[in-house]
């Protein structure tokens, strides 16, 4: 009778602790943005969701008459109003590429960064004794609603 007892309350115990953590992760505090840009003939998404010192989402740039696209994931570290990080994608060719990436929050804006970049082993990287200049050769992405990013992406 004692271990039916037991059993019981191991059980419950069991069930509260679930639902404790199930509520507890739940509470996670993560903004989420969607941005668009468009320079000359090329147009580019950017999904982005942010948490603490993160981000990470989703990135697509068409080329032209959006025959050719790039697309794929992006992660990487927040720094003041620098977001810094990694492009995973499969380049409009069908190749797997991994590249840097640098963006400068400036208001409602993302500021695509330009660098020098460079490789060792197989990891590219921007190289630290060149500036990365945020000006019009990188795009500029303007933060919208997510109903208008689904609007725009399916045009």
């Amino acid at each position: 009778m004692n271990f039916q007892v037991l059993k019981q309350g191991i059980y419950c115990i069991g069930i509260i602790s679930v639902l404790f953590c199930t509520t507890s992760c739940n509470d996670v505090k993560e903004k989420k943005a969607f941005y668009t840009a468009v320079k000359g003939k090329d147009t580019a998404f950017l999904k982005i969701a942010t948490y603490e010192n993160r981000f990470y989402g989703s990135y697509e740039v068409y080329y032209g008459s959006r025959a050719m696209k790039d697309s794929g994931a992006v992660e990487g570290l927040i720094s003041g109003d620098t977001l810094r990080g990694k492009f995973r994608y499969i380049s409009y060719g069908g190749s797997k590429i991994i590249s840097p990436v640098i963006f400068l929050r400036n208001k409602d804006k993302l500021l695509q960064g330009q660098g020098v970049v460079t490789s060792y082993m197989g990891i590219a990287y921007f190289m630290r004794e060149y500036p990365i200049e945020f000006n019009s050769k990188g795009f500029v992405f303007d933060i919208v609603s997510e109903n208008e990013e689904n609007q725009k992406q399916h045009k």
